[in-house]
């Protein structure tokens, strides 16, 4: 890991690069692999999109997912477009069953969040072989040799590890920190775990305590956090993997009577949680004074950004096919308002409203500029994994 260190040296000035990106410019740049190992759809302005039926096929029943599905229908619907959603429940196997009812049903594209990224390869390869084209959403699918994705969009969960773990190292030098990871096996919680672990070891602070996962669920991170401080152990900061995590870790904290800090300078004692997520009920506990932060990573844009890709599949439109999100901030109570709504109306209109960026060329053009920094982190995830 110590090898990454240099790399990481240069992240937050290649960050600032990002305010440098709002273009409209959506063609991919040269060398760019075909969006499509399928039948390439016909380049035709007159396409019809109100004649297309997408499958959106969820990984399990938590408000996370929930969130991705109702704003996929929300903007597909905006283009006509019609959605059957159905979830795996947390299986790899319910995945590929889903991929194959949905190519049965005659959807015309499928959209998946991954139950379980080594499940994945053989959902796609079934996808492939039926030339239904496919598109993931959030942490990356495995592959088989020959088979292809069309789209997927992620948020840099590696980055948003990182960027909780340096709020840290910049706020309470020294901390001893423990997290509670999520749903292990996608990727995306292994990611937090390497990128908070990465800025802990940059600032030269204690390593890093990974405990046992939460699953990204409130009532599975309780008994964990419980055990945590009946062990006796000393710590000073928690990092939940997702809000639900953190609104478990401080219910615990609270039934305890153990005390919590927010920020340096806010004349308490206590143990400091900080998060991932950033969603609308995690800015009510940074108003509480409970959660210090919060790294966002709205499932609602990653949902319009995969329609975005799947509209222009359809309209035989350039686009990047694979691209991770930056957070554009850490949020906390002074500037949550700022955050993107994970609930479905109100995105609908901050999206309206223009409140922030929401066309996919904006966040190709970011995930371009990054790129060298997002294949060093992928390989720091692959390091771990593979340990």
């Amino acid at each position: 890991m110590k090898k990454l260190v240099l790399v990481l040296s240069i992240v937050m000035a290649v960050m600032l690069v990002l305010t440098a990106c709002q273009t409209n410019d959506s063609k991919a740049p040269e060398g760019t692999p075909s969006p499509a190992p399928v039948d390439e759809p016909p380049v035709d302005g007159d396409v019809d999109l109100s004649t297309k039926k997408l499958a959106f096929i969820n990984a399990g029943p938590d408000d996370y997912y929930a969130a991705f599905g109702n704003a996929f229908k929300a903007v597909a619907s905006t283009y006509g477009m019609e959605t059957i959603e159905v979830n795996s429940e947390y299986s790899a196997e319910q995945e590929v069953a889903n991929v194959q009812d949905m190519i049965s049903a005659g959807v015309d594209a499928i959209a998946v969040i991954s139950a379980n990224a080594a499940g994945s390869a053989t959902a796609i390869e079934v996808a492939n072989q039926a030339n239904i084209p496919i598109f993931y959403v959030g942490g990356r699918p495995e592959l088989h040799e020959g088979s292809s994705l069309q789209g997927h969009v992620t948020d840099s969960f590696v980055m948003m590890g990182y960027m909780a773990g340096q709020w840290v190292a910049e706020n309470y030098p020294g901390a001893k920190c423990v997290t509670i990871p999520g749903q292990l096996g996608q990727r995306m919680a292994e990611g937090e775990v390497v990128g908070f672990a990465m800025a802990l070891e940059e600032a030269g602070m204690p390593e890093l305590k990974v405990l046992a996962s939460g699953g990204w669920q409130r009532e599975l991170t309780i008994p964990i956090m419980e055990a945590l401080i009946d062990s006796g152990e000393e710590f000073d900061v928690v990092f939940g993997a997702n809000d639900e995590t953190c609104f478990g870790i401080i219910q615990v904290l609270q039934e305890r009577n153990i005390p919590i800090k927010q920020y340096p300078d806010d004349g308490k004692e206590g143990i400091v949680v900080v998060s991932n997520n950033g969603k609308d009920t995690g800015w009510e506990a940074m108003q509480e004074g409970t959660l210090a932060i919060s790294v966002p990573n709205p499932p609602s844009l990653s949902a319009d950004l995969c329609v975005q890709q799947i509209v222009s599949y359809f309209l035989g439109q350039p686009y990047e096919v694979n691209i991770q999100i930056t957070p554009a901030l850490v949020l906390d109570a002074t500037n949550y308002h700022q955050g993107i709504s994970w609930k479905l109306d109100r995105y609908m209109e901050q999206r309206a409203n223009n409140d922030f960026p929401w066309e996919l060329s904006y966040y190709e053009a970011s995930y371009r500029t990054n790129k060298e920094k997002y294949a060093a982190f992928d390989a720091a995830v692959d390091e771990y994994m593979a340990k």
